[in-house]
C-alpha cells in the first residue's frame, strides 16, 4: 500500500469509529473508554496508546519528543478498535496459511516478515531471545524452535516468533504464529502487517543490544 492508501484507511477508520458507542467498543476490544478529551486507551506492543476524539487521532501516551505513530500502526489500531468482537484468545497459536483466506497472501507474508526474521536471527544464536526479552516478550521453548517468544501485541491478541537455527547444512528459517482469534478482529492483510510489525520490532531490538 502507498502512503495515501494508508492515510484514506485511517481516514475511514477513524470516522467509522467515531460514529460509534465508545463504551461498547471499549469493552468488546479490551481498552479503557476515555471521556476527557474522549476515546480509548490501550495497550499496543507493551506501550499505552491513546485514540482521542473528534478526530479519533493515535498517539503514543508516553510520546518522546519527535516521535511520530506510524500511519501503517494508527491504521491497525483503529481497525482493531472497530472490528473488535469482545472474542478472547483461544490459547492455540497457527501460522498465516492455516488463518482462513491467509492462504491466498502467505508468499508475501514469507517475504516480508519471515524471510527477513530468518536471516536477522536464523545464524546469530541468542539473538533473538535477547530481543524477545528486549521487547518485553515471554520465552516460549515450548513452541518447537531453537529460539522462541509470545506477545501480547493488542489486549485481545497474542502473537508469537520461532526461529530454527541454520548451520552449514540447514537453512535457517522464522515463523510467526498467531492465535485464531485474531481472524475476528482484523483482515488478513492487516493481520500480515501486524505480524511483520512484530518482526521488524524485534530486528530494531536486536539492533540495539
Amino acid at each position: 500500500m502507498r502512503v495515501d492508501d494508508f492515510k484514506n484507511a485511517c481516514l475511514l477508520a477513524a470516522k467509522e469509529l467515531a460514529a460509534k458507542d465508545f463504551d461498547r467498543v471499549a469493552e468488546a476490544a479490551g481498552a479503557t473508554a476515555l471521556s476527557a478529551p474522549a476515546g480509548f486507551q490501550l495497550d499496543f506492543f507493551g506501550r499505552q496508546v491513546l485514540v482521542t476524539a473528534p478526530d479519533m487521532a493515535v498517539t503514543w501516551r508516553d510520546s518522546k519528543p519527535g516521535e511520530e505513530f506510524s500511519l501503517t500502526d494508527a491504521v491497525l489500531v483503529l481497525h482493531y478498535l472497530n472490528g473488535a468482537t469482545g472474542d478472547r484468545p483461544t490459547g492455540q497459536l497457527v501460522a498465516y496459511r492455516q488463518i482462513p483466506g491467509g492462504e491466498f497472501y502467505t508468499q508475501a507474508f514469507h517475504s516480508r516478515a519471515l524471510a527477513p526474521l530468518a536471516k536477522t536471527f536464523g545464524r546469530a544464536p541468542g539473538l533473538l531471545t535477547k530481543a524477545i526479552a528486549a521487547m518485553g516478550g515471554e520465552p516460549a521453548p515450548g513452541l518447537g524452535g531453537d529460539e522462541a517468544g509470545r506477545f501480547r501485541v493488542l489486549p485481545h491478541l497474542n502473537l508469537a516468533v520461532l526461529v530454527h537455527l541454520g548451520d552449514e547444512e540447514f537453512e535457517s528459517s522464522g515463523q510467526v504464529l498467531f492465535d485464531p482469534v485474531i481472524g475476528s478482529y482484523l483482515s488478513n492483510e492487516d493481520i500480515a502487517w501486524l505480524g511483520s510489525g512484530l518482526v521488524y520490532r524485534l530486528m530494531g531490538a536486536a539492533r540495539n543490544l
